[in-house]
């Protein structure tokens, strides 16, 4: 038995940091991530996101604690988003 977690997949809706910045982050008016920004994908037609400082501070000591890139989703029950993109990647040929 392992006492590891293992999220699902990050696939770019946003939730973690449309709910709450992460300690390199800054609140925006509603309380989300003001770095969170629209990732355009051709290929889907459905809005993704990624993170705006991803580049500034993915060399950062803590960087592979918070935030968690690419980590995934803790809380895919509650994350509409997550599976509108996951129909969306799956009709992909």
């Amino acid at each position: 038995m392992t006492n590891e977690f293992q999220a699902s997949p990050c696939v770019g809706s946003g939730m973690c940091c449309k709910k709450v910045p992460c300690s390199f982050g800054e609140p925006d008016e509603t309380g989300g991530c003001r770095y969170l920004v629209t990732w355009e994908d051709d290929e889907l037609e459905t809005e993704r996101y990624r993170c705006g400082k991803y580049d500034e501070i993915k060399d950062h000591p803590m960087a592979h604690f918070t935030p968690a890139f690419g980590a995934g989703c803790c809380q895919p029950l509650f994350n509409e988003r997550r599976m509108e993109i996951l129909v969306e990647l799956r009709k992909r040929p």
